[in-house]
């Protein structure tokens, strides 16, 4: 029987769920082809992180996962989609990051673990959602990894720390991105990148309302693929912040 506590976002609350052995080696095939490492020492943390997730999930709406390879898929494999073969981003030590509407934490978490060396702070409006972010990160590394409620426009003056000292803000399904670029421009030092998570449909008035954003603000579009690693038919987006 579960040990899952309704209402609990507590991680001792929702232990770890085992990945089958098929499933993880199905996701460390998808790495390697990716050209990401995933040494078997992520593995009891990814599971401790699907064990909370799908715990919490069970009373507070936070993904529509349903399995253990739908999470290490949709989730895992998409949120790593910018350290592929083709990197959209290089860490290099010490970077400061933000994840921007971060739900359920992804890609903020997955990024945080698979990059030792970068401190993330996980945003998000909704009080409750950042109560079980503070829990998931502690699983991570609460050193390196907070949560903090707060709304878009709020996060440069409520957050003076983060001013213009982001190397990497990420945005996975949420906001247009003409809104995205906004928000990050104050978050973004020179030559900081923002990855933006879309689906098919970003292409049309969406992605012309981002180009005329990112021109007025100061950003070079730097990449704009579809991963091998993201869902079927989503993008990934870069800018870079130049002036």
């Amino acid at each position: 029987m579960s040990s899952d506590k309704t209402g609990s976002v507590a991680a001792a609350d929702h232990p770890p769920r085992r990945f089958p052995d098929t499933d993880w080696d199905w996701f460390c095939a998808q790495c390697a082809a990716a050209g990401i490492a995933a040494g078997a020492e992520v593995r009891p943390r990814l599971e401790a992180l699907y064990g909370h997730l799908a715990g919490v999930n069970a009373w507070l709406n936070l993904t529509r996962l349903s399995d253990p390879r739908d999470y290490l898929e949709r989730h895992v494999l998409d949120a790593l989609a910018p350290l592929g073969a083709e990197p959209v981003f290089r860490p290099g030590g010490g970077e400061r990051c933000v994840d921007l509407g971060s739900g359920g934490g992804y890609p903020g978490l997955i990024l945080a673990l698979w990059m030792p060396d970068t401190s993330w702070t996980l945003i998000d409006s909704r009080g409750r959602k950042v109560a079980f972010l503070a829990e998931a990160a502690r699983l991570v590394d609460p050193q390196r990894v907070t949560a903090r409620q707060l709304r878009g426009r709020e996060v440069a003056s409520a957050a003076p720390e983060l001013v213009r000292g982001c190397q990497l803000v990420t945005a996975r399904a949420v906001a247009p991105a003409a809104t995205l670029l906004a928000e990050a421009r104050e978050l973004l030092a020179r030559g900081g990148r923002l990855v933006a998570w879309k689906g098919p449909s970003y292409h049309g008035e969406e992605a012309r309302r981002a180009a005329g954003s990112a021109r007025k603000l100061g950003y070079a579009e730097v990449q704009q693929t579809a991963s091998p690693t993201a869902r079927a038919g989503s993008l990934l987006l870069s800018w870079r912040r130049v002036c």
